[in-house]
């Protein structure tokens, strides 16, 4: 036991004597040297990196120019592409609005030609009601005719006058007075028929 006792002292003073020999004067040794750099003026940091790029194993704890270059133009990068995405989430907002306004509107549209084709059924209808009416005008009195045409309202009159031929149209205004017979011309003409 007492050599496992020797053996250990002995190991402890190399420990001891590495400490106090070596590593507390070179660190003292480089606090002096970096606070005299200081106070000379010399930016010991730079300084450091400059050199310790040389050196293959502390080169990799200094960043290098080139590196700091490079990380500042990875920052500048990831900027610009946090902004362009920014824009693009803008843009498809503005899409999706945009889409919305255009189902809005297509469903505007649908109305509206659902309107207009029930519109033209009507008018289909209504026209095809002119046409019995006006043939049952040519079964009736030109005299009889000319007194109910003359109370119709002149639009409808009118429609009900051009379906008639010419010579029906012709008996029932040569049975009306002269003002209303020459009203109904006049809208005939002045509708093309």
């Amino acid at each position: 036991m007492a050599k496992t006792y020797d053996e250990e002292s002995k190991q402890t003073n190399k420990v001891q004597w590495f400490f106090f020999v070596i590593f507390i004067p070179a660190l003292f040794a480089i606090a002096l040297t970096w606070i005299v750099m200081t106070i000379a003026g010399i930016n010991v940091g730079d300084w450091a990196s400059k050199h310790a790029a040389d050196v293959p194993v502390i080169s990799s704890v200094f960043p290098t120019d080139n590196e700091k270059e490079q990380e500042e133009l990875i920052g500048q990068l990831q900027h610009t592409l946090d902004e362009k995405e920014a824009k693009i989430q803008q843009l498809e907002q503005e899409k999706a609005g945009l889409n919305a306004n255009i189902d809005e509107l297509e469903h505007q549209v649908g109305d509206l030609e659902a309107k207009l084709t029930k519109a033209e059924d009507t008018d289909e209808e209504q026209e095809a009601q002119v046409k019995q009416i006006s043939s049952s005008f040519r079964e009736v009195d030109p005299e009889q005719a000319a007194a109910i045409i003359k109370n119709l309202d002149q639009p409808v009159a009118v429609t009900v006058l051009v379906n008639l031929s010419a010579n029906e149209r012709g008996a029932i205004l040569g049975e009306m007075e002269p003002k209303d017979a020459a009203k109904l011309t006049s809208l005939l003409l002045t509708n093309g028929n």
